[in-house]
Formats: structure tokens, C-alpha cells, sequence
């Protein structure tokens, strides 16, 4: 039987595990790329400094993991955290296969169309991992084109991966320093769409963390309508305030009934 939306609890948000399996696609096919024979050396080390990142993502995922997980040790010897862990060695990234079959699999526990409820639900939040993952694909892509068509023309000023890597996250932002600029069409192209991009996923991530600057505060339901934490120990506390609201309420009512038979005894 499939669990139902609000039974989800090995999930964290699903947009952000189907951001980690997508994350874990990209180091396995970086690793699996990295074995090509013929790819310039230099366009090599811009997927090297990437997945160096991408380390970076897999050791903060498990940490995140298991401090959050209600049993830590369960997680970490039952629900294989000792293999999270070391998927998130560099030397052992082939591990990270397991990664995509582990996701892969949880997802498929709760069922496609639950997972498609919530990400609906929280439909915001999964675009915002959707275009951090695309913004990384985007930076690695085209520093690895651009160095391809220009590290060997002549007058060219794109000849590292640091360049290659500098110019991409330059390009991306819309800032355009000048100080780097690809020289051939090709690269100019690659150029092109990056800046078309850039405008895209960038202009996407002000929006969504403007939203979440903005948007007014939910926390304290409205008077008059149900909580949607309503269990647990933030629904009673919500029960306890919403009572204390409705004493004090009456009090108070009672308090000017009282003050207006003196006023009107008085006036007498």
C-alpha cells in the first residue's frame, strides 16, 4: 500500500531529494567523463573544481541527515548514512550510484502521485532546488565549452579552468567585468547562452528569495480558522493560546458590564 502525503516521514521535501538525486546523476556522469580518453586536461580540471563543490553537497546532505533523522544510529547502520558518508569521499564517488538507487527508491516507496501532491504543494520550494541544480549545470557546461573553443586560438584571454570558471559565474550574474571574453564565434555562442540563462535561473532565484523575504508571516493562524499543525505539541499550544484568548475575551466583557451598571448607579 502507498503511504499517503502526510505519512512521508523518511522523505525530507521531495523537491530537495529529487535535487540530490539529480546532483548525484551529475557527479557520476562527471566521474564517468573524467575517464574519457582525448578531453583536454585543462577542461578537466573545470569538473574537477566542480565536483569539489558538489563534495561539498553531498557532506552537508549527510550531515543534515542525520541530525535530523529521529534515530541516528538507525540511520546510520540501518538506513545505510555509513554509505551517504562515504559517497561523499571524493576517491569513492562511484558510490554515488548507490545514491541515485537509494533516492530513487524511497520515491518510488511513496508513489508517483503522492510525490507529484507535494511537490505541488510546495511547488516554490521545489523550483528553487530546480534552478540551484540547473545554475550548477549551466556554470559547469559552459566553462567546460568555452575553454574547449578557446584555450588554443590565438589573442584568446580564456586559458584555465579559473578563467573558464570565473568568466561563466561572471556571465551568469549579468555583471560582465570585461576582464575575460571568449574571442572565437563559438565561444561567443556559448557566451549567448549563458547570458540568456543567466537572465532565466537568475532573475527566477531574486524572485523566490524576495517571496521569502515578503511574504507575510503564517505561523499565527487567523481568528476563526484551524490551524494546520493542529497536532502534536504545536497544536496544543495553539489550543492553550486560542482558549486563554477566549477567557480573557469574556473577562473583558464582563469587566464592561460591570463598569456600566456602576456608571449607571452613579448617574442615578
Amino acid at each position: 500500500m502507498k503511504s499517503s502525503g502526510s505519512e512521508l516521514q523518511d522523505l525530507k521535501d521531495p523537491g530537495y531529494e529529487i535535487f540530490i538525486i539529480f546532483i548525484s546523476i551529475l557527479s557520476v556522469f562527471n566521474f564517468a567523463l573524467s575517464w574519457i580518453p582525448g578531453i583536454d586536461p585543462d577542461a578537466l580540471n573545470v569538473i574537477s573544481i566542480v565536483n569539489f563543490f558538489l563534495t561539498i553537497i553531498f557532506l552537508l546532505d549527510f550531515t543534515y541527515r542525520f541530525f535530523s533523522a529521529d534515530s541516528k544510529r538507525h540511520y546510520f547502520f540501518h538506513d545505510w548514512g555509513w554509505a551517504d558518508l562515504l559517497a561523499s569521499v571524493p576517491a569513492l564517488r562511484i558510490l554515488r550510484l548507490f545514491r541515485i538507487f537509494k533516492a530513487y527508491r524511497l520515491l518510488r516507496k511513496y508513489g508517483t502521485r503522492n510525490i507529484a501532491d507535494q511537490l505541488m504543494k510546495h511547488r516554490a520550494d521545489s523550483m528553487f532546488y530546480i534552478v540551484i541544480f540547473a545554475v550548477i549545470v549551466v556554470i559547469e557546461l559552459g566553462a567546460f565549452l568555452v575553454l574547449l573553443f578557446e584555450r588554443n586560438v590565438p589573442n584568446a584571454n580564456i586559458l584555465s579552468a579559473s578563467d573558464a570558471l570565473w568568466w561563466t559565474c561572471v556571465t551568469i550574474t549579468t555583471v560582465g567585468y570585461g576582464d575575460h571574453y571568449p574571442v572565437t564565434n563559438a565561444g561567443r555562442l556559448v557566451g549567448i547562452f549563458i547570458m540568456a540563462m543567466g537572465v532565466a535561473l537568475i532573475g527566477t532565484l531574486a524572485g523566490f528569495i524576495a517571496n521569502k523575504l515578503l511574504a507575510p508571516d503564517t505561523s499565527e493562524p487567523e481568528e476563526g480558522h484551524e490551524t494546520t499543525a493542529g497536532t502534536g505539541a504545536v497544536g496544543e499550544i495553539y489550543k492553550a493560546i486560542k482558549d486563554q484568548r477566549r477567557q480573557n475575551a469574556d473577562l473583558q466583557a464582563r469587566l464592561d458590564r460591570i463598569e456600566q451598571k456602576l456608571n449607571g448607579k452613579q448617574e442615578r
